[in-house]
């Protein structure tokens, strides 16, 4: 399933699941972040721009049953890039999943991150997973504003003021 998908200010992007064949754009992808986004995303745990390859082989192991992944790709053939990713796994009893998603930084602010949940949404929906959250840093305002969008309830994290978990029912409409 490849979709293509227009964003604000008009690129088209074509969205699909992610492969493990990706590992070159994953891996490219993920270099290509900023310091910044590398952060917010991992929540500080990988400063390098070279990612361990025990976290690369995570990234890239989707069964697209108990997880999924999807990627944004902009450009073609040899020019093809991955420009984000979002991505869900499902907990041991398997009525909840815990999501991210990363923007590459220069196609932020154009509404693909909240495009890409939006597809997360709808697969964990269609799996009858009842519940998504996301394990955030309480400064990551661009994480706030999309999950606000999509209508996330946000608490305090137990025991660590400096992070937020935001949460969707997935039985609500």
């Amino acid at each position: 399933m490849v979709t293509e998908k227009k964003l604000r200010g008009g690129q088209t992007v074509k969205i699909r699941p992610l492969r493990k064949e990706d590992l070159d754009l994953e891996l490219d992808f993920f270099r290509n972040l900023s310091p910044e986004s590398r952060n917010q995303r991992f929540l500080g745990g990988i400063s390098t721009k070279n990612p361990p390859q025990k976290l690369i082989d995570m990234l890239l192991d989707v069964d697209h049953s108990q997880s999924e992944a999807y990627i944004a790709l902009a450009g073609e053939g040899e020019e093809q890039k991955q420009i984000g990713v979002a991505r869900y796994a499902v907990d041991a009893g398997g009525s909840a999943c815990e999501c991210a998603a990363v923007v590459a930084d220069e196609w932020q602010r154009r509404g693909l991150g909240t495009l890409l949940m939006n597809l997360l949404i709808d697969s964990a929906r269609e799996r009858g997973i009842k519940r998504m959250y996301t394990i955030e840093s309480a400064g990551n305002a661009k994480v706030r504003k999309v999950a606000h969008t999509l209508r996330f309830r946000c608490e305090a994290y137990p025991g660590d003021p400096t992070l937020l978990v935001y949460n969707l029912d997935l039985q609500e409409e």
